[in-house]
């Protein structure tokens, strides 16, 4: 009474998937490096934004510092 409805499944094979397997080949190794420059970037990224965040919080010190040193 209360089972949800499980997903079809289909088992279909092109006509020409016999000829497609250097290409299917060719695309799992593509993602795999695809994956592999992805997790490599990531981190790079991270330090980057690091430095840009910290950099970005000096220069607004320095401004604050000047500002208020103007001020007086």
């Amino acid at each position: 009474m209360f089972t949800q409805k499980k997903n079809k499944k289909f088992n279909y094979q092109t006509r020409f998937s016999k000829d497609n397997n250097s290409a299917t080949k060719l695309k799992e190794s593509m993602n795999s490096s695809w994956n592999d420059a992805r997790r490599t970037t990531s981190s790079n990224r991270k330090n980057y934004t690091l430095f840009l965040l910290l950099g970005v919080l000096a220069l607004l010190a320095i401004l604050m510092y000047y500002l208020e040193t103007k001020i007086k």
